[in-house]
């Protein structure tokens, strides 16, 4: 399955491939009688369409810095930033591109550290092969410290928590898989100090959850963590399910002064939706960082 931001991705590139072609495709060519001045005619009207979606990136040349291993199938890594790249850092969730120097496809990668934490930018990425969207992340996850790398500005408004969170007294946080990254940026930044805030963090296993030894550092902030397992070994004594199950079965009490927050593939997403909607939570204050 893929998650629902790559899924709000690819819906995104094609509406505006769609657009873009629909304006290319308005100049109409002037037809002529001989056949050679209509090949001109249609040469001189011809437009180069290109399809793609948000602003365009500005390539850094950069490198990795560290990399290792956050859980089965995820990798840990930094890399450092130039000075105006992190100035643009300012709302948990926000991402930035990544590509092999050169290459034609980049990956969109959600800044894990949270903005202003001093140091490099962390990400937890997720080991994936290449796709018609996507050049994959092999290269990267198996490339060792040190390895070339472009990187874009930092891209997207984030979570728009600006606004949102000010008439809440409850933040509920959803993430699977590596959705985690961004939701972690947001307990790290701040943003939530005072609020009653609770984390439902799912995986298939154990062994493919990562930041469990932030856990503790978390709940110090104010966050309490319910990790999920869908896929249990017999020694687990957590939580088991898909977390908008085991959410809706703890009860939301307060839906009415309630904000989510959410990343993760798109079963997950369309679930957590669709408890919000069951409970009362008005669909302005169910948010997602793209």
């Amino acid at each position: 399955p893929i998650s629902c931001s790559e899924y709000f991705m690819r819906t995104l590139a094609l509406v505006i491939c769609i657009v873009r072609t629909a304006v290319a495709l308005q100049v109409k060519p002037h037809f002529r009688r001989s056949s050679s001045n209509y090949r001109q005619s249609v040469r001189t009207n011809h437009r180069n369409i290109v399809c793609g979606w948000g602003p365009e990136p500005i390539w850094h040349l950069n490198s990795i810095t560290s990399i290792s291993d956050a859980a089965e199938g995820l990798k840990a890594i930094t890399i450092s930033p130039p000075g105006d790249v992190a100035e643009g850092f300012a709302t948990p969730g926000q991402y930035v591109q990544i590509r092999e120097p050169g290459a034609e496809k980049a990956g969109f990668f959600a800044i894990a550290s949270a903005p202003g934490a001093a140091g490099d930018f962390q990400f937890l990425i997720k080991e994936q092969p290449p796709s018609d969207w996507s050049p994959g992340t092999g290269w990267l996850t198996s490339a060792p410290a040190g390895t070339a790398l472009e990187m874009s500005q930092v891209m997207g408004t984030g979570f728009k928590v600006t606004g949102t969170l000010g008439d809440v007294d409850t933040v509920v946080l959803f993430a699977a898989g590596s959705g985690i990254s961004p939701i972690r940026s947001v307990i790290e930044s701040g943003v939530l100090k005072g609020k009653d805030t609770q984390l439902y963090y799912g995986a298939q296993t154990p062994a493919k959850m990562a930041y469990m030894d932030k856990f503790t550092s978390w709940e110090s902030l104010g966050c309490a963590v319910t990790p999920v397992v869908s896929q249990p070994p017999p020694e687990w004594a957590g939580a088991i399910g898909y977390v908008q199950d085991v959410a809706k079965g703890a009860g939301i009490s307060k839906p009415e002064s309630t904000a989510v927050l959410l990343c993760g593939m798109k079963g997950m997403a369309m679930g957590v939706k669709e408890l919000c909607a069951g409970v009362g939570i008005d669909e302005s204050r169910v948010l997602t960082n793209f």
